[in-house]
Parts: C-alpha cells; sequence; structure tokens
C-alpha cells in the first residue's frame, strides 16, 4: 500500500454543539475505508485560523495521517492526532 497516493473525500457533514462530525472515505492504493472524524471549532481554528473550509481540515489532516503510516482508527476526534505524531500540527497547518 503505498501511503503517498491517499486521498481524502468527505462523504458527509453534520454540526454539532461544539463543531462538526464527518465521514470521510480514505483511498490508499487498493485500499478504501471510511472513518468518522469529529472536529472542533478549537481545533478548526488553532489549524486553519478560519482560512479553509473544515471539510478541507479534515481531508487533508486524513491524507497527512496515511502519508505517516499512523493506524487511523475507525472513529477519532481530531483533536487526538496530536497525540500520534510530534509535528503533526505544523505538516497539517504547511497543507492548508
Amino acid at each position: 500500500m503505498n501511503a503517498h497516493l491517499a486521498r481524502a473525500h468527505v462523504l458527509s457533514e453534520e454540526e454539532t454543539r461544539t463543531g462538526w462530525v464527518y465521514r470521510v472515505a480514505l483511498k490508499r492504493g487498493d485500499d478504501a475505508r471510511e472513518h468518522h472524524v469529529r472536529l472542533a471549532w478549537v481545533d478548526h481554528d488553532h489549524w486553519s485560523g478560519g482560512r479553509a473550509q473544515p471539510s478541507h481540515v479534515v481531508e487533508r489532516l486524513m491524507e497527512l495521517l496515511a502519508e505517516l503510516e499512523i493506524e487511523i482508527p475507525e472513529r477519532f476526534d481530531a483533536s487526538t492526532a496530536r497525540r500520534w505524531h510530534t509535528d503533526l500540527d505544523d505538516r497539517l497547518i504547511a497543507r492548508l
């Protein structure tokens, strides 16, 4: 599986009291999986400063996690990804 060819696509978006919940398709080579990702307003603001749409932030986050070859849970909160890789914040901000 070539993680560098990872592509993420938001399939659905639901607004919540504190942010959004996304259903995301992640394709890595021949492998395709769905994930449910929660993104809080505070994390959206931290990563994009409001410059990027929340769905764009989630797609770039998923692609970055795949490229870093991190095992991505089926359901997770985007803020927990910071604990999975030391410079994730800087890398994600650079992609936005």
